[in-house]
């Protein structure tokens, strides 16, 4: 069987989803997230982090995996799932993208939708470092500790409220951002 690009991510979304619609629906949280089936469910979209008051493809910086929103539009949560080994590069490029990006959107039946974030909103970013690569995990604390004394712009994510999800696997890693998610948004 041939592995589908994203397919725990979309897994992951749809967890999401329902685990706040059975849990918390009196919240009013909107799950977004991509890599699912838009044919089945609505909320499956393109998450769009950008700078500027509209998106256009001249000033998209991001595509995110998973999105969290109030019923003011605000954005709660960010996620970014990388589902192969993540590299430092990979890291940065999700990081930076993100905190760049002024405001988010997704496109429904048509229509853009457009959030704002917050100084509550919350970024992860996702992904797995092999226990064989010591090496490289330790290269991944490192860059860590580094990104957490970087200073983003004032009108983005702050950095305090970036946080990392590292597993020796994608199953591992998947397992832990539930339970952070969990954590973070009840």
């Amino acid at each position: 069987m041939v592995k589908k690009a994203g397919e725990k991510t979309g897994q992951f979304g749809l967890w999401l989803t329902e685990y706040i619609s059975e849990n918390h629906p009196s919240q009013g949280y909107q799950v977004y997230y991509d890599h699912g089936d838009p044919r089945l469910h609505d909320n499956v979209v393109v998450i769009k982090g950008f700078l500027g008051d509209t998106v256009t493809s001249k000033n998209k910086l991001a595509d995110l995996d998973v999105m969290v929103a109030n019923q003011n539009n605000e954005v709660l949560l960010l996620i970014e799932i990388e589902e192969s080994s993540l590299s430092p590069k990979t890291l940065f490029g999700d990081v930076f993208a993100s905190l760049f990006s002024t405001k988010f959107a997704v496109n429904v039946d048509g229509k853009q939708i457009y959030f704002s974030i917050t100084k509550q909103t919350i970024l992860l970013v996702a992904g797995y470092v092999p226990r064989k690569t010591r090496k490289k995990s330790n290269l991944m604390i490192d860059i860590r500790s580094r990104l957490e004394n970087f200073s983003g712009p004032d009108d983005s994510i702050s950095m305090d409220q970036v946080n990392f999800v590292i597993g020796e696997d994608i199953g591992s890693c998947l397992a832990c951002l539930q339970r952070k998610v969990i954590d973070d948004l009840f």
